[in-house]
């Protein structure tokens, strides 16, 4: 990975890279104790308001100053896990766009605002909330918003968690949760907020910085976003010719609900669908020869099948002869989606097939 100092200007800002040296969310992850003592430190919780155009109401909590201090030091610990050993055996943030698969391992996904209006009112709905302040009910605080400033520089730390209520305020209650106090143990009356823990979305200027795609999803509703992708992607395929039996498109449509083969149907581009259209009569053609070359040896088989391992899936829901898909109901579709989506690559070092990053 590159160790050049990455800037872009987008709106008339410049927005720096993690790893440099000016960016608040690194400067933050070295800071020592008592350089933490100098960062303001706001907490929101906040509901949604899905039924009004402000989106979402907030209300500030105030905490006392050794909460304060454990919560910026919890923050910066959690920066740190997020931080890992480059060729250079450098501590660094490794980022990588954001796409509508789940983030990879190590990594953070950033997803720049500005290229999805939707998302950019949001966000500016949720910070305006933070300013105006209203009355919250407990029961209906959804996630946490906890705001780090350094001089005039400022980063949003989203925790998708709402409060625990007390037992005393549940019906049916199997575990009952007590404190000491004294020499007695006596019931937790109150309702607990929970800081901590790992860090799930960080925004920072125009950008979303995302370690769970979850609270992405949750938080702003971006799940919408992704099930429209999804039903679009969806429309193309199926309204293509090696799709033409009814029966079979609903099977198809039911199995691509499931979580991940949604994700990953939302993720395929139009300019890829489109090469799937022209190319796919000469992908059976090639599928086809390599099922007809299967050795009849049973040992040799299974190396030849090992070999392709990648592919043979694909033979569940594509008649290859008959160059239609047929879904099996009782296979997997995964396959099928990695071949619409064009991820499946062949090594130019082994020949052999893979899965595409």
């Amino acid at each position: 990975m590159s160790n050049m100092i990455v800037i872009q200007k987008i709106m008339g800002e410049y927005l720096m890279s993690l790893n440099e040296s000016d960016n608040i969310i690194n400067q933050i992850s070295q800071m020592t104790c008592e350089q933490l003592e100098e960062v303001d430190l706001e907490v929101y919780l906040v509901s949604k308001a899905k039924l009004t155009d402000n989106l979402y109401t907030s209300v500030e909590e105030h905490l006392d100053p050794k909460l304060r201090q454990w919560v910026k030091e919890s923050i910066r610990k959690e920066l740190g896990r997020l931080k890992f050993e480059d060729e250079d055996g450098r501590k660094k943030f490794f980022v990588s766009d954001y796409d509508f698969e789940l983030t990879k391992n190590d990594f953070i996904a950033k997803l720049d605002l500005t290229k999805d209006e939707t998302l950019i009112k949001k966000k500016n709905k949720l910070l305006q909330s933070l300013s105006i302040g209203a009355n919250v009910e407990d029961s209906e605080v959804k996630f946490q918003v906890i705001k780090l400033t350094v001089e005039d520089e400022c980063a949003y730390f989203i925790y998708y968690r709402g409060i625990k209520q007390s037992a005393m305020t549940k019906r049916n209650v199997s575990k009952m949760p007590t404190i000491r106090h004294g020499d007695h143990l006596v019931i937790q009356e109150n309702d607990v907020v929970e800081f901590g823990g790992k860090i799930e979305l960080i925004i920072y200027n125009e950008e979303f910085y995302i370690i769970s795609p979850r609270t992405l999803e949750y938080s702003f509703d971006y799940n919408d976003h992704i099930s429209i992708r999804k039903d679009e992607n969806l429309h193309s395929i199926t309204s293509m010719d090696f799709f033409d039996e009814d029966p079979n498109v609903d099977v198809f449509v039911e199995k691509s609900n499931q979580y991940m083969v949604s994700r990953r149907l939302a993720g395929i581009e139009p300019g890829t669908l489109r090469i799937l259209e022209r190319s796919f009569v000469e992908r059976c053609k090639e599928l086809k020869e390599i099922k007809e070359k299967t050795p009849l040896s049973p040992s040799d088989k299974k190396a030849y099948i090992d070999r392709y391992e990648l592919l043979w899936p694909l033979f569940d829901h594509i008649d290859v002869f008959d160059k239609k898909i047929k879904i099996d109901p009782d296979k997997s579709i995964e396959p099928l989606i990695y071949f619409f989506a064009d991820k499946i690559v062949e090594s130019f070092l082994t020949k052999e097939f893979r899965e595409a990053l």
